[in-house]
């Protein structure tokens, strides 16, 4: 009886064990709705990505860069966030890139440079540190 009780609970115990160990797979945040969202924030809010990559080419290579080429890239990614907006609205129903619901464009995290964000560009500062109280002696 000892034998088949210890051989139970530790079948009961790897089966509990075995369950505990599944995650959720890497894609389950990207849902049908989230597409959709993503798409109608490329259209509405696309047009952001023309003054922040101009601003952005003015503080990297001056004003002569940002007014030129910081400019004409701003518009060119403006572009390509609107249809990229208007495919994901149109196909926002079915898992079409790699059978699932992720961005079809480049993320930042793989090419710093010419990649995109999953949502346009907010306006304005941001500031990357928090708002802390410190006195000075």
């Amino acid at each position: 009886m000892k034998k088949f009780l210890t051989t139970a609970l530790l079948v009961v115990g790897f089966q509990v064990a075995g369950i505990a160990d599944i995650h959720s797979p890497p894609a389950s945040e990207q849902t049908m709705l989230r597409k959709l969202y993503r798409g109608l924030s490329n259209i509405v809010y696309g047009s952001t990505e023309l003054p922040n990559y101009w601003s952005r080419n003015v503080r990297s290579a001056g004003a002569v860069e940002g007014a030129s080429y910081g400019a004409l890239m701003g518009a060119h990614r403006t572009l390509w966030r609107f249809g990229y907006g208007v495919w994901e609205v149109v196909t926002f129903f079915e898992p079409a890139y790699k059978r699932s619901y992720k961005p079809p464009y480049q993320s930042v995290d793989f090419m710093p440079q010419s990649g995109y964000e999953e949502f346009p560009p907010q306006l304005g500062f941001l500031g990357q540190t928090s708002y802390t109280r410190t006195q000075v002696h």
